[in-house]
């Protein structure tokens, strides 16, 4: 027999049930997906710096110019980095920060960059990373700054410069001109993570006009790896000790395969030097395979002073001379 009653259940049920699916279907979230821009305004690339999401690619036109101080501060992941890109990699777009008495140029606090072809200029610091990690920064010109060229600092980690250039820096204040800064003096600790690891400064092109040191790689942090740079000597001005190329206060720091030229710049003293500014900081420097044209037999290749240590094999000097001093071995 024909049961009304339980058919109109069933089906009242099965009314329900979809209603719920539906509801359900309606409230879940989708996922966001991955944007494409291409900028060739300053607003627009604000804009796309402040709604950035993993995976998208902000691409600057070529040749174009952005002006402003620009922030990155959204994060991407490990398999969706956040491209900043420019179009052309003979016309590249330029970052500009209308100044070089104040201001970052592009201000990275976000993880998982992907920076390339790119020119930035024009700024009190040019490219600066807060608590940043694993940003990948390639192609790009950094020059014509007050200060310090690129600042890993407040603990950012895991973060590579290859292919790059890095020259005019210090207009403003010389000796604070580094060319790639590590870190935090000890001064800044209360203020800045010092726990700046595991960065990496690969076949970069520094100088002429770098006004301290090309690399100034700070106690706190540590296995820094500068490898396969060329260190152009003119125009190191050594104000505030600004007289090498490279200067470790780092621990397990690895110099290799550079080349560097003093240019008959007096102010050069050493090609490196490793300094304990702190207490247990300062030690276990590599340098390996680096050659050296020093004008004359005074500048040491590495200078490792009173505390430092360090280990040296395989670099050469150009005239020969003075290779070694202090802990080095």
């Amino acid at each position: 027999m024909y049961n009304t009653q339980t058919s109109f259940g069933k089906l009242h049920k099965s009314v329900a049930l979809a209603a719920i699916f539906s509801l359900t279907a309606i409230a879940m979230p989708t996922p966001s997906q991955a944007a494409s821009v291409t900028c060739s305004t300053s607003s627009c690339l604000s804009s796309a710096l402040a709604n950035a999401q993993p995976g998208d690619v902000i691409t600057l036109a070529a040749g174009a110019t952005f002006t402003g101080n620009f922030v990155a501060a959204k994060n991407g992941t490990s398999s969706a980095k956040i491209t900043i890109k420019g179009a052309s990699s003979t016309n590249k777009p330029i970052i500009n920060g209308g100044t070089t008495s104040s201001g970052y140029a592009l201000y990275i606090t976000g993880d998982y960059y992907d920076i390339r072809n790119v020119k930035v200029t024009n700024a009190k610091k040019g490219i600066m990373l807060d608590n940043a990690n694993n940003t990948w920064i390639e192609f790009v010109d950094v020059y014509k700054i007050g200060e310090e060229g690129v600042h890993y600092r407040d603990g950012s980690s895991n973060n590579t410069i290859k292919n790059s250039t890095v020259q005019d820096t210090g207009l403003l204040n010389p000796e604070y001109g580094e060319g790639v800064y590590v870190g935090s003096d000890i001064g800044k600790w209360g203020t800045y993570k010092k726990e700046t690891n595991n960065n990496r400064i690969s076949a970069v092109t520094f100088g002429p006009n770098v006004r301290a040191e090309h690399v100034d790689i700070k106690e706190g942090s540590s296995y820094t790896t500068v490898e396969n740079c060329t260190f152009n000597g003119t125009g190191i001005s050594g104000a505030n000790y600004a007289d090498s190329f490279i200067d470790v206060k780092g621990n397990n720091d690895t110099i290799k395969n550079n080349v560097g030229y003093r240019n008959n710049n007096s102010k050069i003293v050493d090609a490196f030097q490793v300094h304990e500014r702190a207490s247990g900081w300062g030690q276990n420097a590599k340098f390996t395979g680096n050659t050296l044209y020093l004008d004359n037999s005074t500048p040491y290749v590495v200078n490792a002073d009173n505390g430092a240590t360090a280990t040296a094999s395989s670099n050469t000097r150009s005239p020969s001379g003075n290779m070694y001093k202090g802990s080095v071995n």
